[in-house]
């Protein structure tokens, strides 16, 4: 899945994922989005942040710099990896179900990120504080 993720990000952002064992992302709790794929096999895609990673993140795929992004640029930024990550995992599944809408969480109703496991995938950027996860099941955050 880092590879499958990297392959979009590291062209458009040079920005690549790797796999992320850590149990702790207590400083990603800035602001999450979150966008679920109900169906037969549901799912949930979410990717949480650090601000200054998400001013970064957001600086790249604007194009501008950092001290140009606003907040609804960082929103869009995060929703828009978070929506590129789901099509690329319904597409990867052969999934025929729809793609809900990214949802923005920050301040106290940010989710903590789940701790990897038999049912979530956690992932990693390997220059910034990002966490990006797939939980199988639509996450009770959302």
């Amino acid at each position: 899945m880092a590879a499958l993720v990297s392959g979009v990000t590291e062209t458009m952002l040079g920005l690549t994922f790797v796999p992320d064992g850590t149990k702790a992302h207590h400083a990603l709790s800035w602001r999450t989005a979150v966008l679920p794929i109900a169906g037969q096999r549901p799912l949930t895609v979410g990717l949480s942040s650090d601000e200054h990673s998400c001013r970064r993140l957001s600086a790249a795929m604007f194009a501008c710099g950092p001290d140009e992004v606003d907040q609804s640029m960082m929103n869009d930024a995060l929703c828009e990896l978070v929506n590129m990550t789901a099509g690329l995992l319904k597409s990867m599944l052969g999934l025929n179900q729809a793609l809900g809408l990214p949802r923005v969480l920050s301040g106290p109703k940010v989710p903590a990120v789940p701790s990897a496991s038999s049912q979530v995938i956690v992932l990693k950027a390997d220059a910034l504080g990002l966490a990006l996860w797939i939980y199988e099941g639509i996450s009770s955050i959302e």
